[in-house]
C-alpha cells in the first residue's frame, strides 16, 4: 500500500481488516466479555471475517446477554472465569503465547486490563509509555484524523509526548501513511514562554526536523483551525505539510482530547475507532456509550496494528 491508497475512512478500515483476517486469521481475546454492545460487535466481527473471537469471562452472563439479544456464540471459544482480574490474567496470558493477536477489553476497568497486560512476567511491553488512538472518521474531512492522547495518559511530559508521537506514527503506518503528518495542538499558532503546552510543541518540532522521531512530518504549535482547515493555515501564514492537512493531532493533556474527539462524535458525525498503542498487542478500547459501529471498527483498527506490528 503506498501514500496514494492509505485508508481514509472508518469503513475502509473495517474492509481492510476483513482482508487481513481472511488472509491471517486473527485472534480476538474479549476480557470479561459479559457486555451487551461488546458482544454484538464481536458476533458481527467474526461474521464479517474480521477476527476470530475468544470470550473469556462469566460464561452465565454471557450466554443469558446472547439469548437476550438473539446472538449466537455456538462455534466461538467461550473461557468461563468470573473474576475480572483472573479474565485480565487469562488474556494477558494467551496474548505472551501469541494464541491471541488483539486485545478487546469487556466489562471490567480499563486499568485492572491494562496493569494486567503490563506486567514484566507476560513481556508485552513495547514501549515504556501506552497511548490512545481515536481515529476519527470526519464527514467534513477529507481523511482519517487521530486525536491522541485522550484516553491513558493525563498529563504527558515530554518524554511521554515522544512516545505518544512513535505510537501515533506506528498506527498511521498500518494505515499505510509511510511519512505521517503529526499536528502539535495548542491554544496558540506561535511558541509563548509562558504557555508550556507551545514550549513542547516546538521542541518537539525541532525534533522532528533533526530525525529524532522517525520518518514523520511534526509541526506545531498549531490551533485546531490551522490544524485541520487549509484556508485557515494559509491565512495564517503557515506553509508546512502538517498544517491543514494532518494525519494525527497530539494533544497536551486528556482532557483536552476527550473534549475534542467526544465532540466531534456528538456534533460532528464523526465515526470512531479506538485502539492502545505500545503493547506487543494493540488493546481496542472504546466507552460503554459507543456505537456498535464504532466498537466494530475499533476492532478492525485493532486486527490492522497487529499485522503491522506482526510484520515490523
Amino acid at each position: 500500500m503506498n501514500n496514494n491508497e492509505y485508508l481514509k475512512t472508518a469503513q475502509e478500515i473495517i474492509d481492510r481488516a476483513r482482508e487481513v483476517g481472511r488472509a491471517e486469521k486473527m485472534k480476538l481475546g474479549v476480557a470479561a466479555a459479559a457486555d451487551r454492545d461488546v458482544l454484538a460487535a464481536v458476533v458481527e466481527a467474526k461474521q464479517e471475517g474480521i477476527a476470530e473471537p475468544i470470550l473469556i469471562g462469566d460464561a452465565k452472563k454471557i450466554h443469558a446477554i446472547c439469548q437476550e439479544l438473539l446472538l449466537d456464540i455456538s462455534d466461538i471459544e467461550l473461557l468461563d472465569i468470573s473474576e475480572e482480574h483472573r479474565a485480565a490474567a487469562k488474556t494477558a496470558e494467551l496474548a505472551a503465547k501469541d494464541e491471541i493477536q488483539v486485545v478487546m477489553k469487556g466489562f471490567l476497568q480499563t486499568s485492572t486490563l491494562l496493569k494486567t497486560i503490563l506486567k514484566a512476567e507476560y513481556g508485552l511491553r513495547m514501549r515504556d509509555t501506552l497511548s490512545h488512538s481515536a481515529l476519527m472518521s470526519l464527514p467534513a474531512y477529507h481523511k482519517l484524523l487521530n486525536i491522541t492522547d485522550g484516553g491513558m495518559v493525563l498529563e504527558p511530559n515530554l518524554e511521554q509526548k515522544i512516545s505518544i508521537v512513535q505510537n501515533a506514527a506506528l498506527v498511521a503506518n498500518a494505515l499505510g501513511i509511510e511519512k505521517p503528518k503529526i499536528a502539535l495542538h495548542s491554544s496558540s499558532d506561535y511558541v509563548l514562554p509562558e504557555l508550556k503546552s507551545s514550549l513542547d510543541c516546538a521542541i518537539l518540532t525541532q525534533m522532528g526536523l533533526r530525525g529524532q522521531l522517525g520518518n514523520i512530518f511534526i509541526d506545531g504549535p498549531l490551533t485546531l483551525d490551522t490544524i485541520l482547515l487549509k484556508d485557515a493555515a494559509e491565512a495564517a501564514g503557515f506553509h508546512s505539510p502538517v498544517a491543514g492537512d494532518a494525519d494525527v493531532m497530539v494533544v497536551s493533556s486528556i482532557d483536552e482530547g476527550n473534549i475534542i474527539a467526544k465532540s466531534l462524535v456528538s456534533f460532528a458525525g464523526a465515526v470512531f475507532s479506538g485502539v492502545v498503542v505500545g503493547a506487543k498487542v494493540p488493546v481496542s478500547l472504546v466507552s460503554r456509550t459507543d456505537s456498535s459501529l464504532n466498537k466494530k471498527s475499533s476492532i478492525a483498527l485493532a486486527v490492522i496494528l497487529a499485522q503491522r506490528i506482526r510484520r515490523s
